[in-house]
């Protein structure tokens, strides 16, 4: 029997062969993948549906339905699944399984079409009633990789809006809505005096982004180019009686993203020539520090830090080394973001309350620098009655750190001093100990004296303190008159103040202040600002057919800044930071301006069907 198998594979050979060419047919064919087609109408009538997205799940192969609802599509090999979506209905997903025709009814989505939106004043209003571009964020979906500002985290989210972080610490945001930066933010309906760094994203529920002057004409002139409007959290019922939240985060931050590429083949001088003396001036070329000087080759030159001889008070001079390659990599440090959050919420038929607390401490990338925030708040609401309801929130924010640098172009920049016009021939680690040896409290120790700074120095002597109180709050009361008319009064308060102050130590250098004799200065700014509303509310049915919506209210808004800013005219003892040490008469300068507004405004909305 074997010998007869074999015996018919010989005469046959090619029969193997083609068993499996057989057997592989259908493989082939399933690889090739097919095509699917179909009809897409409504669920109400029938009604052909054009437009509609017809995409296979998982992949980017889609297409979309033709103007009678019609659609074909290459169901790729492996894919069963086809995903049917259009705005204002109900996407729906159907198994391919091996049909060739598959036909879809896609029902329309109710709560898309009635979606509520928080527009200017706080008024909830439905989506579909808007005639102006609006756009919602969660707030949940920005505190994954917390920022300590929020509206950072705003970058890309919304269309239209630009984001861009401060390059100075603890200064607003720069924000532009269409082109335009002057937006104005408001909080739970009210508007707020805010460089946003008093907001903590914990205790936001919703972003909502008025683009244009109709989306917030409510608010008069401050809303002319658009608002920013966030909800906060409130409490909310729990089977348990009440509910704690905590969220932690910490990340680590690199610094650059690229560090430009600087030269090392040539230090400071000019025309090829390099001497130094005393850094003034005095040498070759050792004044002002041009990058022009002669090429780091090894050759010997009297340099910054060659020893004196002490008898004739020459440099000896010392090979000429790039010393300083990556001097910035080294000098910047990895600069940490830890976030804390605690939050307890608690609520039923009667009342709602919501506490919250939270910490924010950055170290930054330049040595020596910090800021920590720590917020507060609370907001509650309470039934009286089935018409009768009162509501308030209270939000306290400090800021303080001991030092932040300073980021603006001259010799009190680090970036100035060290990439614009810093040379390769000093090392950035040599410079740690910055008082030079008999000096110390009088003179830094640097590669030039005429116009930039030891960056150690100025980490660690140049101090610019920061402080600020931030205190926003409300408070509500909502009465139903009827089932359709509703008053509501509120009174709202925005109050800050500000102090920093800047320790300018002598041998220090900066524009305007060459004679490097230290300086101390105070800058403090206070604001006040009440805003109080009554608002009328007026939501009715007109017959089976119309329904009309209509808002009527005013404002009074009272508004007080005023400002003091104090300067020494260099010191007389270095290192004691008083206006009684300074060297010639204090400069003082002060400011203070008051606004009282009244406003008026309405809004009609009026609907068929």
């Amino acid at each position: 029997m074997q010998n007869h198998l074999q015996n018919a594979c010989r005469r046959r050979s090619w029969s193997p062969l083609l068993l499996w060419g057989l057997l592989l047919l259908p493989g082939l064919a399933a690889a090739q993948g097919r095509t699917v087609r179909g009809r897409i109408t409504t669920a109400g009538d029938d009604s052909p549906l054009p437009g509609v997205s017809v995409i296979v799940k998982g992949s980017t192969v889609g297409t979309t339905a033709d103007g009678g609802g019609n659609y074909s599509i290459n169901l790729p090999a492996g894919s069963q699944t086809l995903v049917y979506s259009f705005i204002g209905f109900a996407s729906q997903e159907v198994e391919a399984g091996d049909r060739e025709v598959i036909d879809v009814r896609l029902a329309e989505d109710v709560e898309s079409l009635s979606e509520v939106v928080v527009t200017a004043l706080g008024i909830p209003k439905d989506k579909k009633t808007l005639g102006y571009a609006i756009q919602e964020v969660k707030g949940q979906d920005l505190v994954k990789a917390r920022e300590p500002n929020p509206i950072n985290a705003l970058a890309g989210k919304v269309a239209g809006l630009t984001v861009g972080a401060s390059p100075e610490l603890l200064r607003r945001p720069q924000v532009a809505l269409r082109g335009n930066t002057d937006l104005l933010y408001v909080v739970d309906g009210v508007p707020i005096n805010s460089d946003t760094w008093n907001l903590s994203p914990d205790d936001i529920e919703t972003y909502t982004v008025l683009k244009g002057p109709a989306a917030s004409a409510l608010y008069g002139f401050r809303g002319k180019n658009g608002a920013i409007l966030i909800t906060t959290k409130r409490g909310t019922r729990d089977p348990r009686g009440f509910s704690v939240e905590v969220n932690s985060s910490t990340m680590l931050d690199r610094g650059f993203l690229a560090i430009p590429e600087v030269q090392d083949e040539y230090g400071p001088g000019d025309h090829g020539v390099y001497e130094f003396v005393d850094g003034r001036g005095g040498g070759k070329n050792d004044g002002d520090y041009d990058i022009w000087g002669p090429p780091l080759d090894g050759r010997l030159l009297p340099q910054y830090d060659s020893p004196v001889d002490p008898v004739t008070g020459v440099r000896t001079p010392t090979p000429w080394l790039p010393r300083g390659k990556d001097n910035l990599r080294r000098y910047l440090q990895t600069g940490v973001l830890t976030t804390h959050n605690a939050a307890v919420s608690a609520g039923n038929e009667k009342y709602d309350l919501r506490f919250s607390t939270s910490y924010v401490h950055q170290k930054g990338i330049v040595p020596n620098t910090k800021l920590n925030i720590v917020n507060f708040n609370v907001t509650t609401g309470y039934n009286f009655s089935d018409r009768l309801r009162f509501e308030a929130n209270l939000n306290y924010n400090r800021q303080f750190t001991p030092n932040y640098p300073d980021v603006n172009y001259g010799p009190n920049s680090m970036i100035y001093n060290m990439v614009t016009w810093g040379g390769a021939d000093w090392n950035v680690d040599d410079m740690r100990n910055y008082w030079q040896p008999g000096k110390e409290g009088i003179q830094q120790v640097y590669a030039e004296y005429q116009r930039y700074n030891n960056p150690y120095f100025m980490a660690y002597e140049w101090l610019r303190g920061h402080r600020k109180t931030d205190l926003y709050g409300y408070a509500s009361v909502r009465y139903k008159l009827t089932s359709f008319l509703e008053v509501s009064g509120r009174t709202q308060v925005t109050t800050w103040d500000l102090f920093r102050n800047e320790k300018l130590p002598v041998s220090m250098g900066t524009y305007g202040r060459d004679e490097r004799l230290g300086d101390y200065r105070e800058d403090r700014r206070n604001l006040f600002e009440n805003n109080t509303d009554v608002l009328l509310k007026f939501d009715r049915n007109v017959g089976p057919d119309f329904n009309v919506k209509a808002w009527a209210g005013g404002n009074l808004r009272t508004w007080n800044f005023n400002s003091a800013f104090t300067t020494t005219d260099y010191l007389n003892v270095p290192g004691l930071y008083t206006f009684a040490n300074s060297r010639n008469p204090i400069r003082a300068y002060n400011y203070d301006a008051k606004m009282q507004v009244l406003s008026g405004y309405y809004s009609l909305d009026l609907s068929f069907r």
